[in-house]
């Protein structure tokens, strides 16, 4: 399916930001794109540090409660046609249509599941309830323990970031259904292995241009990522069996919707590349990041919306974070 001659760029997107996939990398280009452009993000009003919610139930009346205020002219408050959500939240597509704009996008990052794994064992400090003398040992030990129950983030954390119950990790016929259901509600799912891909596959189904993608790599600590035997290996398959499951169907999925944009699919890849590098030598002068950089504080700074991270949040949540009249 190449992208037709003229397109609607859609800007109703909600984002589910699953953990340790290069999802905080994807949040940065949507926060940039829509602060540009004034657009109205789902934001935790109570939490001005990165506007997640996480695991907290979200109903259709958790705007009021919970959110900042739409972007908007006037003294009174509004809380339903929000134009962007790209934090932590369990998905629930149903709630979400009741206070999303009419015609949202919903979409998603998925990863390997052992590379995910092992990002979020050290990130998130699941080794402290484990004995070992090396990385992989405390791996192994964690896997065969019951300690994973202790933290969201452990077993099963993409698909429990998509909704599935933790009483059904080992249920195949739920996991079919899960499965199933995220096939007719997500309207598109990247794979982190193959980012540059997702996002020009992106750029090609919602017309954006391939400027609007460029990005920085956030949150990369792939250096003190624990090794993995072919033992390992196994044990973590039978252990995240359902984002096993889950990557697999996606990861093939995708390449079919690749393989359907046709020739101009990697003639714009090639382009986004350049575009990629031509950005990063602007700003850095380098391919990477160089070590030691400190972001910049200048919102009408390309190069430090570019960067985007927390920077680019708290200048979303200080805009939407306007005196209102609730009625």
């Amino acid at each position: 399916m190449p992208r037709p001659a003229t397109c609607t760029r859609q800007e109703n997107v909600v984002y589910i930001k699953t953990h340790k996939t290069g999802s905080t990398t994807v949040q940065s280009i949507l926060y940039r794109y829509g602060f540009a452009r004034n657009l109205s993000f789902v934001v935790r009003k109570t939490n001005p540090h990165n506007g997640h919610i996480r695991y907290m139930k979200v109903t259709k009346d958790s705007p009021r409660k919970m959110f900042l205020p739409l972007l908007a002219a006037g003294d009174e408050c509004s809380f339903r046609g929000y134009n962007m959500s790209a934090v932590h939240v369990v998905h629930d597509r149903s709630v979400f249509e009741t206070f999303m704009n009419p015609g949202t996008k919903y979409i998603t990052i998925l990863r390997n599941p052992v590379t995910q794994l092992q990002s979020a064992f050290v990130f998130f400090n699941l080794s402290k309830s484990t004995i070992g003398n090396t990385s992989e040992i405390k791996l192994s030990n964690y896997l065969k323990g019951s300690s994973w129950k202790n933290s969201p983030y452990g077993r099963n954390s993409q698909s429990k970031d998509l909704g599935l119950a933790r009483d059904d990790f080992d249920n195949e016929s739920q996991i079919e259904i899960f499965i199933n259901r995220l096939n007719k509600e997500l309207d598109l799912v990247l794979i982190h292995e193959y980012f540059e891909e997702s996002v020009v596959l992106f750029s090609r189904e919602f017309c954006w241009n391939l400027e609007d993608l460029a990005y920085t790599v956030q949150n990369n600590r792939s250096k003190q990522k624990p090794a993995i035997s072919s033992k390992l290996l196994e044990k973590i398959r039978i252990f995240n069996h359902a984002d096993f499951r889950l990557y697999d169907h996606f990861n093939k999925t995708f390449w079919k919707r690749v393989e359907e944009q046709g020739p101009g699919f990697w003639r714009d890849l090639r382009e986004f590349k350049k575009i990629q590098n031509e950005t990063m030598y602007r700003c850095f002068k380098n391919s990477n990041i160089p070590e030691g950089y400190v972001p910049g504080t200048n919102i009408s700074n390309y190069c430090d919306r570019y960067y985007g991270g927390l920077f680019l949040f708290k200048n979303i949540y200080k805009k939407q974070n306007k005196n209102c009249t609730q009625t």
